[in-house]
């Protein structure tokens, strides 16, 4: 039993000098009534301010009443800029919300190890961070988490051991 332990925290010793997410995924949709450049700035407040914002792929979709829907996707593939946006995101969260998030954590995880949280558009526009459960900036993070690690305590020890 002891063995087993020590060996679990190598292996989280080892996670705190990698990056955590592998890969990040921001949806948006954009309404009819909604600005499209407005949108596409809140967007850009989620990354740092030196980084690289990514190409996006866009599709139109017609509502339920006919109205068109425009769906962005965002895809950051390499593993240093997806965690540089997430530690990002991480700091602009209000304390509140850092809490709520740390709290939800695993319902907010799949079985895959993807972690997902949205966000205020319109708060985002404005530069602020808020958790939004409709109408909002939808990320998908897929994380790096040792076999058999449970990815909401690895999320948390990370963040732990890298503060924001």
């Amino acid at each position: 039993m002891a063995a087993e332990t020590v060996c679990n925290n190598c292996r989280l010793d080892k996670m705190s000098s990698q990056r955590i997410v592998r890969r990040a995924e921001i949806n948006v949709f954009i309404h009819a009534t909604e600005d499209r450049a407005k949108i596409i700035k809140a967007v850009h407040t989620l990354f740092p301010p030196d980084a690289e914002i990514p190409h996006y792929t866009e599709i139109t979709l017609e509502g339920y009443f006919g109205d068109p829907i425009t769906t962005l996707t965002f895809i950051v593939k390499n593993r240093r800029p997806a965690t540089e946006l997430f530690m990002n995101i991480m700091a602009k969260l209000s304390s509140l919300d850092y809490v709520a998030l740390m709290d939800e954590l695993p319902q907010r995880l799949d079985d895959t190890k993807n972690l997902y949280i949205r966000l205020d558009k319109q708060k985002a526009y404005l530069g602020k961070l808020v958790l939004e459960r409709h109408d909002a900036l939808q990320l998908k993070f897929s994380l790096l988490v040792p076999h058999k690690a449970d990815p909401a305590q690895i999320v948390k020890e990370y963040l732990e051991e890298n503060p924001v």
